[in-house]
């Protein structure tokens, strides 16, 4: 993958937002283990082909692509979005279709760097050229993470309350694991569970 220079800010926003996601592979970064895997699960149950890609094996690309004055994850981000859509090129070669995916990363207001994430990925994949026509799915804080457009309407409000206990569950998880982990008999033996436990959900 070779990187151009020319930079189109009108891709931000026609190419990040709410995307009908019938018929693509939806790519969910591992932003959090567990509420990665249980969210993506959640989208599957919807019928979305969801993904969630192995996070940190991108790193180096993600320093290659980044300042290094931006937010960690947004780096890690970075490059696992890069690494996994580099593997599937090399994977499918000819067959590698960039309209075939849509990478999910919402965003919110306020003072975190966390609302700008998408729109720096925008440019970054927009500075290579066979991936310009990826597109970027957000969902936003501004309109309470509206599911407007990525699913059918008279599934919204299912795929709304389970999706949002499947981020309830995966932190009530994750609090377990980091309560119970120093005080295990057997190193290993939380991560062990907590896994099963969010493998069984």
């Amino acid at each position: 993958m070779e990187s151009g220079r020319v930079v189109d800010f009108q891709s931000l926003t026609e190419n990040v937002g709410r995307f009908n996601l019938r018929d693509k592979i939806f790519l969910i970064p591992q932003m959090n283990r567990i509420g990665g895997h249980l969210i993506a699960a959640t989208f599957r149950g919807f019928g979305i082909n969801a993904k969630v890609m192995d996070t940190y094996k991108g790193l180096d690309l993600g320093k290659k692509y980044t300042s290094g004055k931006e937010c960690y994850p947004c780096q890690i981000t970075t490059g696992d979005i890069l690494y996994f859509l580099k593997k599937e090129k090399d994977r499918l070669g000819k067959d590698f279709n960039p309209e075939d995916y849509v990478y999910f990363m919402p965003e919110s207001g306020g003072p975190c760097r966390f609302g700008m994430y998408n729109k720096y990925q925008r440019i970054v994949l927009d500075s290579f050229p066979e991936l310009k026509s990826i597109k970027i799915g957000s969902l936003t804080s501004r309109d309470g993470y509206s599911l407007a457009g990525i699913i059918e309407k008279e599934r919204m409000r299912d795929l709304r309350k389970a999706a949002y206990f499947s981020i309830v569950i995966a932190d009530i998880l994750d609090r377990l694991l980091w309560r119970i982990r120093p005080y295990e008999k057997k190193p290993g033996m939380t991560d062990d569970f907590v896994e099963r436990s969010m493998r069984v959900m």
